[in-house]
């Protein structure tokens, strides 16, 4: 059943991208980057202006990255801008900017959610738990070879 289940998926990847269509997924991960760039954005300048306090921001930076200020919110939300605009503009280096920094998002998260299991933090574990299983999810998916060549094939109307 996973063989044919994924075997069904994959054709139909590929199918997509014969047609030369940008596909779903590029477009998820495209909006992705763009929502989390609005929501850093504006946390920087809710931050600057001190109408919240740092530690509202670590859903979004893990690490404790967002302690270093608001101007780690505006580098963030302006990469996430970066990146949302090249994946849609399928732009290979954006794939790969992206597949690195979900890899490191997991590298960052791991310290976290080992804390939060050896404190019990329920809510610790499911937030960083999600944040994981989605960054491994978007690499994975912009790793499958029809992507790359989704990537690496650049039409003159994208």
């Amino acid at each position: 059943m996973g063989v044919s289940l994924r075997s069904s998926w994959m054709q139909s990847l590929i199918t997509l991208l014969e047609n030369n269509e940008r596909p779903t997924g590029v477009i998820a991960v495209a909006g992705l980057c763009a929502v989390i760039s609005v929501v850093s954005l504006i946390f920087a300048v809710l931050l600057f202006v001190g109408a919240m306090p740092l530690s509202y921001g670590s859903v979004l930076l893990p690490g404790g990255l967002e302690q270093s200020g608001p101007e780690s919110f505006l580098i963030y939300g302006t990469l996430t801008a970066v990146m949302a605009g090249g994946l849609w503009a399928r732009q290979g280096w954006a794939r790969r900017l992206t597949v690195l920094l979900a890899s490191l998002g997991i590298a960052f998260a791991v310290p976290a959610i080992s804390s939060a299991v050896a404190d019990g933090r329920l809510g610790g574990i499911i937030r960083e738990g999600l944040q994981i299983m989605l960054r491994v999810a978007l690499v994975y998916y912009l790793s499958q070879e029809p992507v790359r060549d989704w990537f690496a094939t650049r039409a003159s109307h994208f």
